[in-house]
C-alpha cells in the first residue's frame, strides 16, 4: 500500500500589524509601557485604577541629536563600579516616574555634561554629590534633566546663545523641555519650604547652582544672577567660616563642596555689580597668620585648599579697585594699600611653595615639560594641568594686585610689569593649548580662570599689541567660564583699546610703531591701523573708532550692565563714538 505522505508548504511568517506610536500620552502611561488613551485632563487607565495622571507640555524631539550619544546606557554610580542598564538604574534608584524624554537628559548629563563641568577642576560636586542626590530627591532629579537638555541643545546648535536671544530659544524644543523640568524642580522645593528637613537647605543650594548654569548656557546673565544672589543670601545666614587648623568649611550640614561652588561663581560675577558677596575668606586672610597654612605642601589636594581663600580674596579686591571711582580708591587708599601689599606678599611665597611641592612631584616646574606632555600616566597628567592652572591663577591675581590702583582713564607711561604680562599671556597660551587636543576644552567651565588671565595681562596695558593679542586669544578660545564669557570679554578689550586710540588721536604725540590713523572722506569716520607680532608672525588689525552695537544689544539684555565696570568706564551704552 502506498504511503501517503503529507507535505506542508511553508508559512509565511505573520505580519505584524504597524500603529504609529504615540508622543502625547501621560508620564504614568509612558512608564508603565501601557498604551494611553490620551483623554483631556486625566486619562481613563489612570482614573480607573488612582494613579496620578500628569501631561508633560513639553516632548523631546524623536532621536537624540548625536547618534553617538542617543544610544548611550544610563550609569548612576554603581557603587562598586558596574554598569547598569536604564530599567535596571532606574528601578534601584528611582521611587518616581521617569520617562524616555528624561533618560535621555541623563544621560547626555552623565556622559556629557559633568566631564565638560570637571574640565578644569575635579569636584566631588559634580562626581558624587550631584548624581546621588538626584537620585534621591525629585528637585534635584529634574533640575539635572534641565541642565541635560540645555547642555545638549547647545552642543547640537555648536554654540552657546548670547544674551538677548531667548525669545528665539522658545521655539526650540530642547529649551522648552528643559523650562519646563526647572519648573517642576522650582515647585518641589516650593513645596516643601516649610519643611524642617535638614538636608532641605542642601538641596536648595545644589538646585540654584544647576539653574545657575541652565541660565548661564542659555545666555540669560540676569536670571543666572538672581539665582546666584538668593543661593549666597542662603549662605550668608549659616554663618560660614574656615576652621585655623586646616582650612575646612564650617557649612552647617552643607558639603563644603557646594559652598566651593558658590565661591568659584562669585568670583566672576563681583565684576558685574553682584550685590552682598560672601567675604568670609578675606576676614580670614587678613586678620590670621595666613603664613603657617604656607608651609611645604604635602598633597596637591592641600595646595589647592591653601590658595582657595587667597584667591577668593584677591580677586574681591581687584574687582572693588576696578569699581571704585579714583576718588573713592584716594580715600581709602591705606586700607586698599596695606591690603594690596599682604596679598602679594602671601601669593609670592604661595608661588614659590607650589613650585618646590611641583620640583618634588613632578620634577619640573615648566608648563612646557616635554617629560609631562609625554606621559602616559592620564592621572598624572591631570594632576600637573590642575598645578598649572593654579599657577596661572596665581599670576594672574599678582599681576591683578599690581596694577588694580592704575588709573583707568590714561594707563601710566611707561608701563613697568611689561615682562608680567609677558609671561601672563605666554603661561595663558600653554594652558589653552593643552586642551587642544586630547583635553578638549570645556565649552563651559564654572571657576573663571583661562578669561580672567588674558584679560588681566591686558587691562590697562599702555600698548596696543597686547589688547590685540589679548583679544586674540579670547575671542579663539570661545568658551564660557561661570559669569566670564570669552566672546564678550574679547570684545569689551576691543572697546577698550579703541578708547586708548581715540586719546592717542587727540594727543599731539608721536605714534607709536604699528599705529596709524586714516578717515574717511567726510573726516568724521576715523580707523586705526594696528601692526603687531604674534607667535613671530606679523598681524595687522583695522578698527574703526565706534562702538560696537552688537555688544551694545548684548549689554542691553542683561540688567544692571549700566552699572558694570567695563560699561561706566567705556560709557559703552551712552556714546557711539569716542572722538
Amino acid at each position: 500500500m502506498e504511503s501517503q505522505i503529507e507535505t506542508k508548504s511553508p508559512t509565511k511568517p505573520q505580519k505584524r500589524a504597524f500603529s504609529k506610536r504615540s508622543r502625547t500620552g501621560c508620564r504614568t502611561c509612558r512608564a508603565r509601557r501601557v498604551k494611553c488613551d490620551e483623554s483631556p485632563g486625566a486619562c481613563s487607565n489612570c482614573t480607573s485604577t488612582g494613579r496620578t495622571c500628569a501631561y508633560d507640555m513639553q516632548r523631546l524631539p524623536p532621536g537624540g541629536g548625536r547618534k553617538r550619544n542617543a544610544t548611550k546606557i544610563v550609569i548612576l554610580s554603581a557603587p562598586n563600579g558596574a554598569s547598569a542598564t536604564i530599567r535596571a538604574a532606574i528601578a534601584a534608584k528611582f521611587q518616581w516616574t521617569v520617562t524616555s524624554d528624561e533618560s535621555r537628559c541623563l544621560s547626555f548629563f552623565q556622559h556629557r555634561s559633568v566631564p565638560q563641568l570637571v574640565g578644569y577642576f575635579d569636584s566631588p560636586l559634580w562626581r558624587e554629590l550631584i548624581l546621588r542626590l538626584s537620585c534621591t530627591e525629585p528637585a534635584v532629579y529634574h533640575a539635572v534633566v534641565a541642565l541635560g537638555a540645555v547642555n545638549q541643545a547647545n552642543e547640537m546648535a555648536g554654540r552657546t546663545p548670547r544674551p538677548g536671544q531667548q525669545q528665539h530659544l522658545l521655539r526650540n524644543a530642547w529649551y522648552g523641555f528643559a523650562l519646563e523640568q526647572s519648573s517642576r524642580s522650582f515647585a518641589l522645593i516650593h513645596k516643601r519650604r516649610t519643611s524642617h528637613d535638614p538636608q532641605l537647605q542642601e538641596v536648595i543650594l545644589v538646585c540654584c547652582l544647576l539653574f545657575i548654569i541652565c541660565e548661564l548656557l542659555r545666555g540669560n546673565v540676569t536670571e543666572a544672577t538672581c539665582h546666584l544672589q538668593g543661593g549666597l543670601r542662603i549662605l550668608h545666614s549659616m554663618n560660614i567660616e574656615r576652621g585655623s587648623s586646616g582650612l575646612e568649611l564650617s557649612c552647617g550640614g552643607v558639603d563644603e563642596c557646594v559652598v566651593e561652588s558658590f565661591m568659584n561663581f562669585q568670583e566672576g560675577s563681583i565684576y558685574h555689580g553682584l550685590k552682598e558677596p560672601l567675604r568670609f575668606d578675606s576676614e580670614f586672610v587678613y586678620d590670621r597668620p595666613y603664613e603657617a597654612y604656607l608651609q611645604p605642601f604635602q598633597s596637591l589636594s592641600y595646595a589647592r585648599r591653601a590658595f582657595r581663600p587667597l584667591q577668593h580674596t584677591g580677586f574681591e579686591l581687584i574687582a572693588t579697585c576696578m569699581s571704585a571711582s579714583e576718588a573713592d580708591i584716594a580715600s581709602n587708599y591705606a586700607t586698599i594699600h596695606l591690603q594690596q601689599h599682604r596679598l602679594i606678599a602671601l601669593l609670592t611665597r604661595y608661588l614659590q611653595a607650589l613650585d618646590d611641592f611641583c620640583l618634588r612631584t613632578f620634577g619640573t616646574t615648566s608648563f612646557t615639560c616635554p617629560v609631562m606632555a609625554a606621559s602616559r600616566d592620564a592621572a598624572r597628567r591631570k594632576d600637573f594641568r590642575e598645578v598649572e592652572l593654579t599657577r596661572l591663577t596665581c599670576l594672574a591675581l599678582l599681576l591683578g594686585l599690581k596694577t588694580a590702583t592704575y588709573s583707568k582713564q590714561q594707563p601710566p607711561m611707561p608701563d613697568r610689569h611689561l615682562c608680567e604680562r609677558r609671561s601672563l599671556l605666554a603661561a595663558a597660551q600653554t594652558v589653552m593649548r593643552k586642551f587642544d587636543g586630547p583635553d578638549r576644552r570645556p565649552a563651559f567651565a564654572p571657576s573663571s580662570t583661562v578669561v580672567a588671565a588674558v584679560y588681566i595681562a591686558a587691562h590697562v596695558c599702555p600698548d596696543h599689541a597686547f589688547y590685540c593679542l589679548a583679544s586674540d586669544l579670547l575671542h579663539s578660545w570661545s568658551a564660557e567660564e561661570g559669569f566670564m564669557s570669552s566672546t564678550r570679554n574679547a570684545k569689551i578689550l576691543d572697546e577698550s583699546l579703541k578708547l586708548y586710540l581715540s586719546q592717542m588721536w587727540r594727543s599731539a604725540a608721536p605714534l607709536p610703531d604699528g599705529v596709524t590713523f586714516s578717515t574717511d572722506a567726510t573726516g568724521c569716520q576715523v580707523t586705526a591701523h594696528l601692526a603687531y607680532r604674534a607667535d613671530g608672525v606679523e598681524k595687522r588689525r583695522s578698527m574703526v573708532l565706534e562702538r560696537d552695537e552688537s555688544l551694545v544689544a548684548e549689554l542691553r539684555a542683561i540688567d544692571n550692565s549700566q552699572d558694570w565696570v567695563c560699561s561706566r568706564a567705556l560709557g559703552l551704552l551712552e556714546r557711539r563714538s569716542y572722538l
